[in-house]
């Protein structure tokens, strides 16, 4: 009977053993799943907490620039068109052009063969040479011009600094060989003269001559006049 008895609180103790043991191994877990959730939340950043990360270089150049400090970048102005019109128009081909209508391209709208001596005042104002006789001399405008019985504009001619830098090998590559050259050394030295004719649609006849060096082939003058002119 001792002996069972003995046996029987060894049982006993064992089955409170395990027990015990069922019930602290419970609690260590619920222990280590709390302390686990409580590390997650104090880990976890709050919305006030969050911090927002600082612009990068490429959007704080970009202020820089759109405020106009420190910006590198240069500013190109374009190209002006000055050189490139004045070009065109002291080419042969836009004298030409502008001659078949009775003006010259450095001249300004409405000055032309024809012109009333009225309009030519109005639009230049006084020549240097007056009023009076036929002649009327603007240095200013390079330009000298000669009026007929009626006070109408009959002769331009012109030395305008663009036309001089035309050399008469380019005219004639341009225009073609002239309708007549003329030896102008006698009265000015090394010079002669390249005649163009012009029929334009009115009927009249335009004459349009390049007085030009012999020796250095550079134009010295254009002269632009009616049919009633002799050269």
């Amino acid at each position: 009977m001792k002996h069972t008895h003995q046996s029987h609180d060894r049982k006993k103790l064992a089955c409170k053993l395990i027990t015990t043991s069922a019930f602290l191994a419970i609690g260590f877990a619920v222990m280590t799943g709390c302390s686990n959730s409580g590390e997650a939340k104090s880990t976890a950043p709050t919305k006030a907490e969050t911090v927002k990360s600082p612009a990068s270089s490429t959007d704080q150049n970009t202020d820089l620039n759109t405020n106009g400090q420190g910006s590198t970048s240069t500013h190109q102005e374009p190209a002006s068109s000055t050189a490139s019109s004045h070009s065109k128009h002291s080419s042969a081909a836009a004298l030409f052009s502008a001659a078949k209508q009775g003006t010259l391209p450095n001249l300004p709208k409405g000055l032309g063969l024809g012109t009333s001596s009225d309009l030519l005042f109005e639009l230049w104002g006084k020549s240097e040479s007056g009023s009076t006789g036929p002649m009327r001399s603007y240095a200013k405008y390079h330009t000298d011009i000669v009026l007929d019985g009626s006070d109408k504009v009959t002769e331009i001619t012109s030395s305008d600094p663009d036309y001089k830098k035309l050399l008469i090998k380019q005219v004639v590559d341009e225009l073609g060989q002239p309708t007549e050259t003329v030896d102008t050394s006698r009265d000015i030295p090394d010079t002669a003269e390249a005649n163009y004719t012009i029929n334009n649609t009115s009927g009249l006849s335009y004459y349009l001559v390049f007085s030009y060096q012999t020796k250095t082939q550079k134009v010295n003058y254009i002269r632009l006049y009616f049919n009633s002119k002799t050269p």
